[in-house]
């Protein structure tokens, strides 16, 4: 049985453990406290993540490290056409695939703009409460482009970010840091189009909930 080491109020291992009951696999949890024990600076940790960051995935033999790497993984591994779940990563379509790489790195940036924020705003750090230039175009802009780009997809009947009518592993990786704004105390109430889509990944069978994060109603 696949084993995760992660954290509860971690973003980044909420995109794991959401993958994971979308796809209806069975796993085993091991918490590693990032807050405020600093679990993941001990020695045991630091051999299993190099670099102290969660997620770790062990799977296959292996320990699989980073977010996004291990969406691809399980999408691949579990999401085949047998199972219904090939459209995570829909391994036929080159264009399709590149379309996915390109979100999974705007989901990165956007995670980057939003977890530390929120993370100082739950642990009550001494680190600002805002963002440096968090209204600035750059950081407006990511916003912006995802709510546009929904807008027009679902439109065209094709409500998820990679234009598809079914979700893939993009939605997922852009899903949480959005699904975190108001937690991170930035302003969502203007991105209409990406609340919506919000809505709809939230009434997916096995959609996983988490502290801040609650199935649609």
């Amino acid at each position: 049985m696949l084993k995760l080491y992660d954290d509860e109020l971690c973003g980044d291992s909420y995109k794991v453990r959401l993958m994971l009951g979308l796809l209806g696999v069975p796993y085993r949890r091991e918490r590693i406290e990032l807050y405020p024990s600093r679990q993941n600076r001990t020695q045991e940790f630091l051999a299993m993540s190099p670099l102290g960051r969660l997620p770790v995935l062990e799977a296959d033999g292996a320990l699989l490290h980073d977010a996004h790497a291990i969406l691809v993984y399980l999408a691949r591994r579990y999401g085949d056409a047998a199972s219904g779940q090939a459209h995570w990563l829909p391994l036929d379509d080159p264009l399709q695939l590149a379309r996915i790489q390109n979100w999974l790195g705007f989901a990165a940036q956007l995670s980057a703009m939003v977890f530390p924020l929120r993370d100082a705003v739950l642990h009550a750090q001494s680190a600002p409460r805002r963002l440096p230039d968090i209204g600035t175009n750059e950081s407006r802009t990511l916003l912006r482009v995802l709510d546009e780009t929904l807008w027009f997809n679902e439109a065209a009947a094709t409500p998820f970010v990679c234009a598809t009518s079914r979700p893939t592993i993009a939605d997922i990786a852009c899903f949480v840091p959005v699904a975190l704004l108001d937690e991170a105390e930035i302003e969502s109430i203007d991105y209409p189009a990406f609340r919506r889509w919000s809505r709809r990944l939230k009434r997916l069978d096995g959609f996983t909930t988490m502290a801040g994060v609650y199935a649609a109603v």
